[in-house]
């Protein structure tokens, strides 16, 4: 096995070598032409000739002035999505210098090209590249690396510049439409315009108006519509400062990869989602994560900073390879939330250990907190479900498949038959699919 540190002390010390430009290899290429025309005496001579030039012209590079380079990127990126990065050269000295820099990009990411430009004396130049970081979590940058070629343009000096830096990755936060929509519908007096509240849906008293048709009759107002002389109707809202509690398993289960990425990634994404929304909303959010053990706990609040404590709390999440202990969690979050929350565990049902496991646990929330069970399935499924088998090997697949999800509905039912909610979803829409649920719990006011 490589030696990781001998290789990196290998690598800058080939970043420390001078490196010839292209005109000075047509040059020695030149020579083997003369040494076959003139003989070797004077191949001898010219590459000595050769090589006194490219030190005069090493020497000579950056003598008056020298060039600054300064990376230009987001403190925080998001994972699955492109970024800009912007490298600023300064060159100090009056003469003009072509220069080639490469970034050192995180180990963990695809290396940063090539760049090569002319920068103008005593000005400056940008140069950019674009990349793509897949999996959330703490990276760092390394320095840039720079050769700087000579004013003979038979050299190119090494160059490097510091520029270390920590950057953080958290989960994509894609557009959804009616989740989306309903945050928009509540925070729309913060930029000015006219609130639209949910009228008419949840318990809590918002206002009085007069009757129309199709209007619920028992919302009549019949006070007010004595003294008015007109129907009056109740109008209500959804109840503000409730708390939702979202619940990682970040057991062996959510190791499985799906549309390429973990299922805890998916379940992350859509917590943050769920989380914005009902902090936007008023309410308050809170994060636990769990596997054989509570990991980490960011308390329910609802303050506009909240949102960024979540991304923070959970950005060094990974899978471990252990049994999740939901009751341990469970009996946990109760011991530290006692008002009535909704609890979103975000897990899977792939055998009958975990789906026993989290039927005996559910039970413990109720009837303080209602439990909503989200289990995550492979998208896979529904595309080997939707086109018929080809071969027999297909065909055995189907049937295992169709015993799985039959064992996973029985599993599900069970949870429905302890009082929790539950939802198996596909990754693609786990992040809507929860939230629809979440605005529906609104609606109906079962909080």
């Amino acid at each position: 096995m490589a030696n990781p540190v001998k290789n990196e002390q290998e690598q800058r010390f080939w970043q420390r070598l001078p490196f010839p430009t292209t005109l000075t290899l047509c040059l020695l290429a030149l020579g083997i032409g003369v040494a076959a025309l003139l003989g070797w005496k004077v191949l001898l001579t010219l590459d000595f000739i050769i090589l006194l030039l490219c030190c005069l012209d090493y020497s000579k590079t950056l003598k008056d002035g020298t060039i600054e380079a300064e990376r230009v990127c987001p403190q925080h990126f998001s994972s699955s999505i492109e970024h800009d990065i912007e490298i600023v050269l300064r060159n100090t000295g009056p003469a003009n210098r072509k220069v080639q820099v490469r970034d050192q990009t995180p180990k963990e990411w695809e290396p940063a090209p090539v760049l090569k430009g002319l920068v103008p004396g005593r000005s400056s130049l940008s140069l950019d590249y674009r990349l793509t970081p897949f999996q959330r979590g703490e990276y760092g940058f390394g320095d840039l690396f720079l050769r700087v070629e000579g004013p003979l343009g038979l050299m190119l000096k090494p160059v490097r510049l510091k520029a270390a830096r920590e950057v953080r990755v958290y989960p994509r936060l894609k557009p959804l439409r009616c989740a989306d929509l309903a945050t928009y519908r509540r925070v729309a007096h913060k930029w000015g315009l006219r609130p639209t509240k949910w009228r008419g849906e949840g318990r809590e008293f918002e206002s009085l108006r007069e009757y129309v048709e199709g209007d619920d009759p028992r919302k009549i107002h019949w006070k007010a519509t004595a003294r008015s002389g007109r129907p009056i109707v109740q109008q209500y809202q959804a109840e503000k400062n409730q708390i939702v509690m979202i619940l990682l398993d970040v057991g062996r289960l959510m190791s499985a990869e799906s549309e390429g990425r973990t299922k805890l990634d998916h379940a992350l994404e859509a917590a943050v989602h769920l989380a914005h929304t009902a902090i936007s909303g008023g309410d308050q959010a809170g994060i636990l994560a769990f596997a054989d053990r509570v990991i980490s706990f960011i308390p329910p609040r609802g303050t506009p900073e909240q949102l960024q404590l979540i991304l923070e709390g959970t950005i060094s999440l990974r899978p471990a390879l252990v049994e999740s202990q939901y009751e341990q969690a469970l009996l946990w979050l109760r011991s530290q939330v006692r008002r009535r929350s909704l609890v979103v565990i975000y897990t899977d049902l792939l055998d009958e250990v975990a789906s026993e496991n989290l039927l005996s646990a559910v039970s413990l929330l109720r009837p303080l907190h209602l439990p909503l069970c989200v289990a995550i399935r492979e998208s896979e499924w529904d595309e080997l479900l939707t086109h018929p088998p080809t071969k027999v090997e297909g065909v055995y697949e189907r049937a295992v498949l169709q015993e799985l999800l039959r064992q996973r509905s029985k599993a599900l039912g069970g949870l429905v038959q302890k009082g929790a909610l539950a939802m198996d979803l596909p990754p693609s829409k786990l992040a809507i699919g929860t939230m629809e649920r979440y605005l529906e719990v609104k609606r109906r006011g079962l909080l």
